[in-house]
Formats: structure tokens, C-alpha cells, sequence
């Protein structure tokens, strides 16, 4: 009887636990910063996808939500840059690599390859 009681009393939290999953459809984003350590994309338009809450220590701890880094970012076109809206596809498939250097700039843990990547609105 304790054993339906204590399930019954867990059940609505595992209900509504916040899914950040990944879709293949295209996706907003707004580039965040760009280092040679990461490449961090802040989604506009799924607030399913990427991390809450990250803090940006090189822009004085500014808190964004839905934000991952990307992967893949020497794949990324070199005409893109910080402040850009971009749009594309999360690549599941993917190799994650294109470690540039070594510098630690604490990006989001939450971290995804993106492919067809097209700039939206920036210069």
C-alpha cells in the first residue's frame, strides 16, 4: 500500500518534466557569441530545444534560455557571426568536433551539430 502511495505522489512530477528534445525542422537562432571554444546559438522560435538558465561569463553573467552550442562549428559558414539570426536543422548524425582551442569560456552543456545553416537577418 506505501508502494502505490509514494508512486502515486511522484507520478505528477515525472508528467510534467520539461522535454528539451530535438526535431528535424528548422530552427531560428540567434548566434550568441562565437570563441574558438564555442559556437553558442540561442533558439528563437522552440523553447523545446537547447538549455535553460545558461549565464554568458564573458558578457556579464547575462542569462539566455534555449541555448546550446554547436558542435560542428568549422562547418559553419564563416559569413556568419555574433548577433546574426540564422536558420537551420539540428543534426542528429553528426560527428561532434572542431575543437579550436583550449580556452574554457563556460558554453552550455547542451551541445548539438546543426546542418543547413542560412543566415536570416544580419550583415
Amino acid at each position: 500500500m506505501k508502494k502505490v502511495l509514494v508512486a502515486s505522489l511522484l507520478l505528477p512530477f515525472f508528467a510534467f518534466k520539461c522535454d528539451k528534445s530535438v526535431q528535424d525542422t528548422f530552427l531560428e537562432g540567434k548566434v550568441v557569441r562565437i570563441t574558438c571554444a564555442s559556437f553558442v546559438i540561442q533558439v528563437l522560435n522552440n523553447d523545446t530545444v537547447g538549455e535553460d538558465g545558461w549565464k554568458d561569463i564573458t558578457n556579464n553573467n547575462a542569462v539566455y534560455d534555449n541555448v546550446f552550442t554547436a558542435g560542428n562549428a568549422c562547418t559553419i559558414p564563416s559569413e556568419i557571426k555574433a548577433g546574426n539570426i540564422i536558420r537551420f536543422k539540428i543534426d542528429p548524425s553528426a560527428k561532434d568536433g572542431c575543437v579550436a582551442c583550449m580556452l574554457y569560456d563556460g558554453a552550455p552543456k547542451a551541445r548539438f551539430a546543426i546542418k543547413e545553416v542560412s543566415l536570416v537577418q544580419g550583415k
